[in-house]
């Protein structure tokens, strides 16, 4: 387990993401939607989209867009809309 955190933040330093960014979620937090940090990419959705439980769970929806090196830090930012994704990145935080 230890190895696997230290694979983490070995990757975090390289793709220049804070480690806490691997776990925490609120970092990126914006007002009206729903982020979630896994395997270093950023999930975004709406606030209340159906999609929510199953990202949260870390399965992905049947539609996925993914823009690289797009979202904070140069993280590769997922959603399940195209929309989503430029909504959050032009909102506020």
């Amino acid at each position: 387990m230890r190895a696997i955190a230290l694979a983490l933040a070995a990757s975090a330093l390289l793709l220049n993401v804070p480690a806490s960014a691997e776990t925490n979620s609120d970092a990126f937090a914006k007002k009206g939607f729903f982020t979630h940090v896994h395997d270093g990419r950023l999930w975004v959705l709406s606030e209340g989209d159906k999609d929510i439980e199953l990202v949260s769970r870390n399965k992905e929806p049947k539609e996925v867009t993914t823009r690289i090196a797009a979202g904070p830090n140069n993280m590769t930012i997922k959603s399940n809309k195209p929309d989503v994704i430029d909504a959050y990145l032009a909102a506020e935080k």
